[in-house]
């Protein structure tokens, strides 16, 4: 199997070996699977898609290609584990705090974005043009799931009357997410220290701004 162009998965957001089923032996070394899953992320942020293979992420790890292929079939496989989001540590139960979920949730994208994960996302919409897989998997594993949260969290707002001045939760999470987006990309390399100094503050008045927009009812 080539590092360059290993077999692809069947599916376009194919998961990763099984650590249950993927064979006989030791156990896996949880300190290994951090650090490949940190180093593919560093790879993937640094080369983009045609500089990702095994062979560069074994040699960035210092792990064996037999390491690799115990845990990963393909490098789609792998690009997919490094790029899984866990449920934000919110509590994000419904009659909750809305403003203060919203401005948690925007608090972890932001820095998200300006960080390495803001540079793989950046990457990701660039090469997805020419690599419909590599959206696909993006969009599922990744896109999806985060904002599935502010989603939900709108959707409730609208239907039990928080939200009296819109209707569509798209155009709400949209704008948020843009926002944020938008905060990282006019701000000089130089300023983001500054950037990051200054988000709780940025963060509260973005978040502000769009529930006013949104006819938000404090009761």
């Amino acid at each position: 199997m080539s590092d360059i162009e290993p077999e692809r998965g069947s599916a376009s957001y194919p998961r990763a070996v099984d650590p249950n089923t993927a064979g006989r032996g030791r156990p896996r070394d949880v300190e290994v699977d951090r650090r490949i899953i940190e180093t593919a992320r560093s790879v993937y942020a640094e080369r983009g898609w045609s500089g990702f293979n095994f062979g560069a992420v074994c040699k960035a790890a210092g792990v064996s290609k037999d390491a690799l292929y115990r845990r990963y079939r393909t490098r789609e496989d792998l690009l997919a584990a490094a790029l899984d989001v866990p449920p934000p540590a919110i509590d994000l139960a419904p009659g909750g705090d809305l403003r203060g979920q919203l401005i948690a949730i925007a608090v972890q994208t932001l820095e998200a974005f300006s960080g390495q994960g803001g540079l793989i996302v950046f990457r990701i919409f660039v090469e997805s043009t020419a690599n419909t897989d590599l959206a696909e998997m993006y969009h599922h594993r990744v896109a999806f799931p985060h904002v599935r949260y502010m989603r939900d969290l709108v959707r409730d707002a609208i239907a039990d009357g928080t939200f009296t001045a819109i209707t569509d939760s798209t155009a709400f999470v949209d704008g948020l997410i843009g926002g944020l987006m938008m905060h990282v990309l006019a701000t000089p390399p130089r300023k983001r220290a500054a950037m990051m100094a200054d988000a709780q503050a940025f963060v509260r008045s973005h978040v502000d701004l769009m529930l006013n927009g949104a006819g938000y009812r404090r009761d």
